[in-house]
């Protein structure tokens, strides 16, 4: 990806950002990183932009699949008068109509190889390439030590995380916290979240609010000793802050695909098991972090029983005491 933003240096192109919560606020800082990073000159657009003759990147994510609709729009809507169309790394499934409608003048980069070959073998004649998520563009401590960002995001954070009745003391007490998703992409019903956080700071608005919801994003999930999540930024600021984390997986295999391609070389992150055969865990003997944090407490209850029976002899179960 760094060599093909170099081809850009000094230009001048149009971005519109990927709709989206916390996790796409991350992409599109990092995004902006990375093509400050290669002297590009960037202008952040909505679709109602004039795109004639215009270079046009899009924003990478997860967008382009059958239960959303702001990529398939945003690409309609440039897609008649731009020079250049940019797709940045996304998962792609179904839309085979519209990528069958794109032609040489667009290049769409892929987060995973499902969805590379998904649109190489529907439309051949398009540059399609394959590279992982612009997120992991992000140098999280620059970011979070940012003067600016810590100043102004600070007073977002906690508001945010008051509203959703935490802390971040509280979540950092917590053994395991569980950052799960709470709408239509979670795959299970059953499991609880402590806080979906990529939800609290939802919404790419502007480009230094986005930033803002991004850093409280990231400030939010460092805090945490050990992480479950459904949500892959979150994992992928895991990854990347070095901190142990369990992804399980979403309702259409996104976080599958890119745990096989870009995660599993993290050996801080490991892929839920019940998400079936075809990936490893990491490492491949451990027990999942909630089957863990069972297992020690109901270690904690024994202790707790056993230091009672000590303390209150007359509490000690019959069939216990002694043989004499």
């Amino acid at each position: 990806m760094e060599r093909f933003l170099a081809e850009f240096r000094g230009r001048k192109v149009l971005l519109i950002p990927n709709e989206g919560n916390g996790g796409d606020c991350l992409i599109l800082a990092s995004t902006l990183a990375a093509m400050s990073k290669a002297s590009i000159d960037v202008q952040v657009v909505d679709d109602q932009t004039d795109f004639k003759n215009q270079t046009v990147f899009l924003g990478g994510g997860g967008n382009l699949v059958g239960i959303y609709g702001g990529m398939r729009r945003s690409i309609k809507a440039c897609r008649h008068e731009a020079a250049r169309i940019v797709l940045l790394p996304h998962t792609i499934r179904a839309n085979e109509k519209l990528i069958k409608r794109l032609d040489g003048r667009t290049t769409i980069w892929c987060r995973d190889k499902r969805s590379f070959e998904h649109v190489s073998r529907t439309n051949p004649k398009i540059d399609c390439r394959l590279t992982h998520d612009m997120a992991f563009h992000c140098d999280v401590e620059d970011f979070l030590s940012d003067p600016e960002c810590n100043a102004l995001g600070s007073p977002l954070l906690e508001a945010s995380l008051r509203g959703a009745g935490v802390s971040l003391e509280q979540l950092s007490r917590l053994p395991l916290v569980r950052f799960m998703r709470t709408d239509k992409e979670s795959a299970t019903s059953k499991m609880e979240s402590d806080l979906d956080v990529s939800k609290v700071f939802t919404g790419v608005a502007d480009v230094e609010t986005s930033r803002l919801r991004a850093w409280c994003f990231l400030k939010t999930i460092s805090v945490a000793r050990q992480v479950t999540t459904d949500r892959l930024h979150v994992a992928i600021a895991c990854a990347l802050l070095g901190k142990e984390c369990e992804l399980v997986d979403n309702s259409y295999s996104k976080n599958r695909e890119i745990y096989a391609f870009s995660l599993e070389r993290f050996p801080s992150i490991s892929f839920w098991r019940t998400a079936g055969p075809k990936i490893a865990d990491r490492p491949s003997g451990k027990k999942p972090l909630l089957a863990r944090l069972v297992k020690h407490g109901r270690r904690l209850a024994r202790y707790r029983a056993l230091a009672d029976v000590v303390r209150h002899p007359q509490l000690q179960p019959s069939g216990l005491g002694s043989t004499d």
